[in-house]
């Protein structure tokens, strides 16, 4: 009887979301005949599963938290508060009312250190702006000139931004801090190599016990390796005129 032997798979073109699919398939298969696989495939299918499950825990972290995208708009938004009151300061400095004017040169002056906060760091924009909240609510002088110019609620309400988009950012880095760990591509090594362990096991054991389960069994999984091998072919540069090299995982 002819030797089975698994088709050709270069396991390191695979993508890690493509390179856990092909564990995944293959242990549903073995755990289908894990009844007939001696102690040795056994063994090599347990370390193949805890593989795919830290692989599986890897991808299922976010490269990007949701709350980067959030904490983006919150940022716009505090930017824009502060750029509209600095635009009724300036439509305030141009116009007729003297009395609006000359609260608006209050404003203006007491704003200058923090003019151009909005092309800051968005962090930094934070503290910038609790410094300046709070001496404008220990400056009677400005709030009462705030009031003239129309922009007092606005401040109020800067306020009240800039303290969401703070407890927002230490949400994130939270989330992050709780993100600790290998990722994907850290892990992939040790899966292939355990999906390359237990394909192994089931080429020796088919073929020096074999039974219909056990072939099966290598069927399927050859079909898999067949499968992810075009999958390769299809969706990877490769030159026309060059033959694509594969080898046995």
């Amino acid at each position: 009887m002819a030797t089975k032997v698994f088709s050709s798979l270069y396991l390191s073109k695979l993508t890690i979301d493509e390179t856990f699919s092909l564990i995944k398939s293959t242990a549903d298969f073995a755990d289908q005949a894990k009844a007939s696989l001696g102690d040795m495939p056994k063994a090599a299918l347990t370390n193949m599963n805890n593989c795919e499950a830290a692989l599986k825990a890897a991808m299922n972290k976010s490269s990007k938290s949701q709350l980067t995208d959030q904490l983006i708009v919150m940022n716009d938004d505090r930017k824009f508060r502060f750029s509209e009151i600095k635009l009724y300061i300036s439509v305030a400095l141009k116009g007729r009312d003297a009395n609006k004017k000359d609260a608006a040169e209050k404003l203006k002056i007491f704003l200058t250190p923090y003019w151009d906060l909005s092309e800051e760091s968005m962090n930094t924009i934070t503290g910038i702006l609790f410094e300046l909240i709070s001496k404008y609510n220990a400056n009677t002088t400005i709030k009462s000139a705030a009031t003239t110019v129309g922009v007092n609620t606005f401040f109020m309400e800067l306020d009240g931004a800039n303290d969401e988009f703070d407890a927002q950012y230490k949400a994130r880095a939270q989330e992050k801090a709780a993100q600790t760990g290998p990722s994907g591509s850290d892990l992939k090594p040790d899966a292939a190599k355990s999906y390359e362990q237990f394909c192994t096991s089931i080429e020796q054991a088919v073929n020096f016990t074999g039974g219909p389960v056990l072939t099966t069994l290598f069927n399927n999984m050859d079909e898999l390796r067949k499968t992810y091998a075009l999958l390769i072919h299809k969706t990877k540069d490769t030159p026309k005129d060059s033959t694509p090299k594969t080898d046995k995982a």
